[in-house]
This record gives C-alpha cells, sequence and structure tokens, in this order.
C-alpha cells in the first residue's frame, strides 16, 4: 500500500495571550504509517503543536488531518479520527472506574451496546490491567494509569494516536512495558519524547523542533548518526 499523508501542516503559527510566540510558521508531514518522534528543548513547542492537531487549540496556518482541512466543520470529524494521550494522564480520564472509561472509548468505534463489556475487558486484558477494570484510574500507579488512558483511547480505533511525553513519570521497567504495547499498534504515531530509548525503539522518523518551528526531519537510521539530537535527548 503506497503511502500519503495523514497529517500535513503549513506555515501554523500561534501567540499565546501572554505574547509569548509558541509556533513560528512549522511545517510537517507524516505519512500513513509513521511513528515519528518530536524532539525539542522544554518550550520549543512540541505540546502545543500537539494540541493543534488534536484540535484544542487553534492558531493560524493549515492544518490537514486524514484529507481534511481543518475548519469549524471538519473540527469534530477530525477529532474523531485522533487519539490523545496526555503528559498528565490523571486528566484523561472522565469516567468513574477503568472498565467504563474503555467503554466511553468504545463508543467512539460504534461498538454494539451488547458487546461493550466483552471487548473493553478484552481491551485490558491486552494492556494488562483487567484486574483494575473496576478501580478509579486514579488509584493506579503511573505505568497503570498510562495503560489504562491508552487502552481508553485504542478501544476508540483511532487512525492518528498523538502521545505527549507518554514515557513522563515512568521508569525504565514501566517504560519498555508502554513501548512494547505502542509497538503492536498499527496507528499512525507523532510523539513528543526526550527519550532516545524510545526513538531508538518505536519510532520511524524523528523531527527536531526548535523555538516553535520544525528545523529538520530524520529517519531513524539518520538520528543514531546524529549530533543533532544530542542535547535534546537521554
Amino acid at each position: 500500500m503506497n503511502s500519503y499523508p495523514v497529517i500535513k501542516i503549513e506555515n501554523l503559527t500561534y501567540t499565546f495571550p501572554d505574547g509569548h510566540a509558541a509556533l513560528r510558521g512549522v511545517n510537517l508531514t507524516v505519512e500513513k504509517g509513521m511513528r515519528m518522534a518530536i524532539a525539542g528543548k522544554n518550550g520549543a513547542g512540541k505540546s502545543t503543536l500537539l494540541l493543534h492537531i488534536a484540535g484544542l487549540l487553534d492558531g493560524d496556518g493549515i492544518i490537514e488531518v486524514a484529507g481534511m482541512r481543518r475548519n469549524r466543520k471538519t473540527i469534530s470529524a477530525i477529532r474523531n479520527r485522533i487519539g490523545f494521550l496526555f503528559s498528565q494522564v490523571e486528566y484523561q480520564f472522565i469516567m468513574p472506574d477503568v472498565l467504563n472509561d474503555v467503554i466511553l472509548g468504545l463508543s467512539k468505534a460504534s461498538c454494539a451496546p451488547d458487546d461493550t463489556y466483552t471487548a473493553a475487558m478484552e481491551w485490558l486484558s491486552r494492556f494488562g490491567i483487567a484486574h483494575h477494570a473496576h478501580r478509579s484510574p486514579l488509584d493506579l500507579s503511573s505505568g497503570e494509569m498510562k495503560r489504562a488512558a491508552l487502552a481508553g483511547i485504542m478501544a476508540g480505533s483511532p487512525d492518528i494516536l498523538l502521545l505527549d511525553e507518554p514515557l513522563n513519570n515512568l521508569d525504565r521497567e514501566n517504560s519498555e512495558v508502554l513501548v512494547n504495547l505502542l509497538r503492536e499498534q498499527e496507528t499512525t504515531m507523532l510523539f513528543s519524547t526526550h527519550r532516545a530509548f524510545m526513538i531508538d525503539t518505536l519510532a520511524t522518523h524523528c523531527a527536531v523542533m526548535e523555538d516553535g518551528c520544525i528545523t529538520t526531519v530524520l529517519t531513524r537510521k539518520e538520528f543514531k548518526k546524529s549530533r543533532v539530537l544530542r542535547d535534546l535527548v537521554f
């Protein structure tokens, strides 16, 4: 199958109300099947860019997702094609227990009501947290919360997965568990990270972001040889 752009951004700019210019003409193309990392120093604009693609911020420029140019008429359809994992994962949850949060995700995938319990438990089993189905997500460890949130996201069958520092607050063991789960997904991914481990093991490409701009895009092979990222990841 030929690849094609599922995310295309042209000259995207955004200035916060305090006058800080967070995005200064971002241009980026992500093709179907890519797992693209965004590496950059704190304040480079990585999270702001992801929030724009998800439709949670609205700057100036062109954003196309899954062939749809973002505007008021298409924003709802675009959001239904995207799964977003927040860096502060505790803000991810809406329902009082893990099971119902995944069931909420299944509603985006038009799962038949009679099948939702079984389908939700299958997702929780796949992510190794079925035994926490009836617990509050906020009672789980950081690693378990990330997996619970990701199970709910993937249950909605997103075409594109956006992840903001997904290894934030995770130790090496939990980081490896989460990355292995992500590697099993066929979804196109765009994720911000400071972790070289995540780029080495998950990414197909890496975009370097500096001062609100994408300055270069490297393949994973090029990344391993590059000195550009030496100060951006650890």
